[in-house]
């Protein structure tokens, strides 16, 4: 399978197949035009922060932050005026200016280049551990599964470069 890392117990053997990740927290210039951009962790009550919700147990993801200044890990239950479990309809409604959100980094990349979305507190938002694949053991691993391993390895290595 594949998950983030820390997702993985320490029964399996894990193959990073991406670098590092970062969420970002982002919003429309629309969206800003009409709110102040957030700095501080107190700051997002203020806003109409767009929520993420798991599949598995309907659940709303919180938001991960750190202060920056004293290195706490904070947690940010963000009460926005919907949830999805749509990764496209989330980037949608913050394309739209409906409020922020907080994605991967790599996923609003295009966006934020093309300006279409500003991200905010980048401070606060600390990289990590990307995702990995797991797998049982390295003992016989079938050939076709070695194959799309070293494929997943080379491709994480070109994101490095």
């Amino acid at each position: 399978g594949i998950r983030l890392r820390e997702s993985v117990t320490d029964t399996m053997v894990a193959v990073p197949i991406t670098p590092p990740v970062c969420l970002a927290v982002v919003a429309s210039p629309a969206y800003f035009a009409a709110n102040p951009a957030p700095k501080l962790f107190e700051d997002l009550a203020k806003h109409n922060c767009l929520g993420f919700r798991q599949s598995s147990s309907g659940a709303v993801f919180r938001w991960e932050l750190t202060d920056p200044r004293s290195g706490e890990e904070r947690l940010y239950q963000p009460l926005g005026t919907f949830a999805t479990n749509s990764d496209d309809v989330m980037l949608s409604a913050a394309l739209q200016g409906l409020g922020l959100v907080m994605h991967l980094d790599f996923a609003v990349r295009q966006h934020l280049a093309s300006g279409a979305l500003v991200r905010v507190m980048e401070d606060w938002c600390l990289p990590f551990e990307g995702f990995n694949l797991y797998v049982p053991s390295r003992d016989q691993m079938p050939a076709k599964l070695r194959v799309f391993v070293d494929f997943l390895v080379e491709k994480r290595r070109q994101l490095e470069r």
